[in-house]
Parts: structure tokens; C-alpha cells; sequence
């Protein structure tokens, strides 16, 4: 993330508490009222930016920072200790600590680098895209706790609302590429925000082949609850596995397309396709081989090129029940086929982390995706300096990142927080009058 990135996140969660944005604090019993938490915040949603300040703390006494929550997953916390300054005031925002799971200020540090219980896939959504969170905070100076404070997290999916997209939503539009499927066969899911918008916005078809944070379950919430539609396509079967001889089909995603697009919600020429880690260059084929009906692309964490799932040539697509060629992942980039991304009529946002562990090479794939698309007005291109491959993930969500430095892990939150702003900067850039 750039400087000029970071100064503008300060600047706005300081800008929250001048605004008059929500504030809670607390003081310990006997304290007579003196040190207490301040929480400056936009909204109760769990990835809305929060600004924490202890005020009234002894000056020159160093102060020990803890938070806590419990689930039905197990129990998570952060700890970071601060000097305290002459105004016995400490602004997260603003003061670098003295130890903490991330070395630079950050007003919501103490979220993203809660630690807890490891957790599978099905357990991670529940928890972080489907539940809300009570995160408790205490302040200790010599060994005493001299304030605390408590904060209510709404869960991302707060606002939003699903349903299963079945064959027959597919076959009622009449289009000839749906015949094929059964009415029952599960395709994917619809979500959209509530209430639902009476004007035309765009929407975003997720290719959702990620895992982790960066699964579509918490994409389509943070796009949803923006105030846009989204249907969540799955990339791999089975769900969650690269398949061997089994892969998404043309057929299947043309299908989704023409019944999404003829949702009264959705702007038919403003349909976006979106894709991370491993479902990022289908996210891309798509854009770029269906220039007229979808407008623009997001990928991040990923190649530039349709790649096979293995050197034995596994197929990542399938149409009319062939493979379309792929490119053996253990080529070069340079002798590797970049996807034509100057086909692609809208907005590009491509993504990298520079210090991606999984995916040493993205930031290349990125440079050679751009190189490829040349200079197009509304196009982004995010190279974001030490951070590691989960950059996806909704902000403030403590999901992929208490196994990296602390340095890393502070790059990646800040990555989060960019590349998320850029994608929904888009989709209300392309909203119509």
C-alpha cells in the first residue's frame, strides 16, 4: 500500500471521532473515573474502520492493551503495550507501540491481530461472514486494570440476504445454454442487500474458487451490503477442490450470466466479473472473451493466464464437454500466454502482494496482466509493498494473518483495506444516472 494510502486511512479514522461517530467508554471500578476507552467508528459492521484511544492513563507508566472475545468457535485476543505520552492520552492511530502483533500505529490493530482456534472452512464463515462479535478491552498500568471497554461487531452478512440459485431459475430464461441442466441442480447463490435497491446497479458475478477470507461468502457480504447484487459461482468441484478431469463449464457461467443480467435489479451492461487466488484467471478468460456483456473484471492474487491445474494438464474450463487449452504451470510467465485483458470493455483491477509466500510470482503476473492491457482510463493496478497473498480478505477480519511477521501481517491489513475501497469505488463509478 502506498504512503499516501496509509495517511489517508489515518486520516480517517481520526477523522471519526471529529465527526461524531459513535463513541463507548469505560473505567474501571475505584478509578474514580479516570482512564477510560474511546471508540471513535462509522457503523457497527464488523469491517468498518474503528479508532481506539485510552485517555486518562498515568503518564510515563507503560499500559498493557487487551482484547478479548468469545464464540461458539473458542475464545480470541490481541495484546499491545504502549508508552503512555505527557497527555496520559494513547491514540492506536497515531502512536507506534512498544510490542504488539504490528509494528506500525494502526486505531483498529487490535482487531485483525486477534488470535484464536484454528478453524475449518465451513467454521471460519460461520464465525467471521455469518455471526456477530462482543470484543471486551482492558487497560492495565502497574499490574491493575484501570479501564475497560466493550464493543458490538454486527456480522458482515448484517444487511444482506441469500437464496440458492437452482437449474430452473437458469432454464426459465429460455437461453439454449441452460437446457442441459437439471431444474433442481444446485448452480450457486444470489446476494443482494436489504432492503433490496429499486434502481439499476451493476452487479458482480464472484468465480469463487478462493478459500479462506477470501472465499466468496465474505466477498459477495462486503459487495452485497454496498448496495450491489452478486451471485456466487463456484469454480472447482467438488466445492473446495481442484477437480481432476471435472471443471466449470462456458456453458454454465453463459447461463448465469443471462438470467442474472435480467434481474430488475441488475444493469445488463454493467456486470462485473470477479476472481481471486486460484479462480482469478477464470474471472479473466471471462471478462476477456465476452467483451459485450461484461463490462469489467476484478482479480487479485492470481495469474494472468489460464493455467491448467497441474502439469498433466487438468482442465480448468470445459466447453460443449471439451477442454479448452491450457497453459502448463510450471512454464516461465514470459513463455506463458498472458490472457488478451485488452479485450475487456470496462474497468480492470488486478492486485498483488509483494511478499506473497503462496504465489512468489504474482506481482509479476499482475505486471505482465497490465503490460498486456496497456493504459486504459478507470483501470487499477495494485502492487502492495510487503504484503503476503490473503490481500482479499474483508479489513479487520483476523483471518490469514497471525502466521505471518508482524510487518507482513500490518502490509496485508493495509492491502485489505485498499484493494476493497478500489473495488467498490468501481462499482459506484459505474452506476448510471
Amino acid at each position: 500500500m502506498t504512503r499516501r494510502g496509509r495517511v489517508g486511512r489515518l486520516l480517517r479514522i481520526a477523522a471519526a471521532g471529529a465527526v461524531a461517530a459513535v463513541v463507548l467508554s469505560g473505567c474501571a471500578p475505584g478509578t474514580g473515573g479516570g482512564a477510560r476507552f474511546v471508540f471513535s467508528r462509522f457503523g457497527d459492521g464488523i469491517t468498518q474502520p474503528v479508532g481506539i484511544q485510552v485517555s486518562g492513563l498515568e503518564p510515563g507508566e507503560p499500559v498493557v492493551l487487551t482484547a478479548r472475545a468469545y464464540s461458539s468457535s473458542g475464545s480470541w485476543s490481541s495484546r499491545a503495550v504502549y508508552a503512555v505520552p505527557p497527555s496520559g492520552s494513547v491514540r492506536l492511530w497515531s502512536q507506534e507501540p512498544a510490542a504488539a502483533p504490528y509494528p506500525r500505529p494502526d486505531g483498529s490493530g487490535l482487531l485483525w491481530s486477534l488470535t484464536g482456534p484454528s478453524l475449518s472452512q465451513q467454521q471460519l464463515e460461520a464465525q467471521w461472514a455469518f455471526s456477530p462479535l462482543d470484543i471486551r478491552f482492558s487497560a492495565e498500568q502497574g499490574g491493575h486494570q484501570v479501564a475497560f471497554g466493550e464493543l458490538h461487531r454486527a456480522a458482515l452478512s448484517a444487511g444482506t440476504i441469500s437464496r440458492d440459485v437452482l437449474g430452473s431459475d437458469l432454464i426459465d430464461t429460455g437461453d439454449p445454454e441452460a437446457s442441459g441442466l437439471a431444474p433442481t441442480a444446485s448452480i450457486g447463490t444470489l446476494v443482494d442487500s436489504v432492503p433490496t435497491p429499486v434502481s439499476l446497479r451493476p452487479g458482480v458475478i464472484i468465480i469463487d474458487g478462493d478459500d479462506g477470507g477470501a472465499s466468496g461468502a465474505f466477498a459477495s457480504r462486503v459487495i452485497a451490503s454496498a448496495g450491489f447484487p452478486v451471485v456466487i459461482l463456484p469454480a472447482f468441484v467438488p466445492a473446495g477442490r481442484i477437480p481432476g478431469s471435472a471443471a466449470l463449464s462456458v456453458e454454465t457461467f453463459d447461463a448465469v450470466l443471462t438470467w442474472f443480467s435480467s434481474l430488475p435489479v441488475v444493469d445488463e451492461g454493467r456486470v462485473f466479473v470477479y476472481g481471486t487466488g486460484r479462480a482469478s484467471s477464470l474471472a479473466l478468460w471471462f471478462a476477456a472473451n465476452d467483451p459485450e456483456r461484461v463490462h469489467g473484471a476484478f482479480a487479485a492474487a492470481g495469474a494472468t493466464a489460464l493455467q491448467c491445474t497441474s502439469s498433466a494438464g487438468s482442465p480448468l474450463l470445459i466447453e460443449h464437454g471439451r477442454a479448452l487449452p491450457c497453459a502448463n504451470p510450471e512454464r516461465t510467465i514470459a513463455g506463458t500466454d498472458i490472457l488478451p485483458l485488452q479485450r475487456i470493455s470496462g474497468p480492470l483491477v488486478l492486485a498483488c502482494g509483494t511478499a506473497d509466500r503462496l504465489l512468489p510470482t504474482a506481482c509479476d503476473w499482475t505486471r505482465a496482466g497490465e503490460q498486456a492491457r496497456g493504459d486504459e482510463p478507470g483501470d487499477a493496478f495494485l502492487y502492495s509493498e510487503g504484503a503476503g497473498h490473503d490481500i482479499t480478505t474483508p479489513p479487520l477480519l483476523p483471518i490469514g494473518l497471525s502466521d505471518l511477521s508482524p510487518a507482513t501481517a500490518q502490509a496485508t491489513e493495509d492491502a485489505r483495506t485498499a484493494f476493497w475501497q478500489v473495488v467498490i469505488a468501481k462499482l459506484a463509478g459505474a452506476m448510471r444516472p
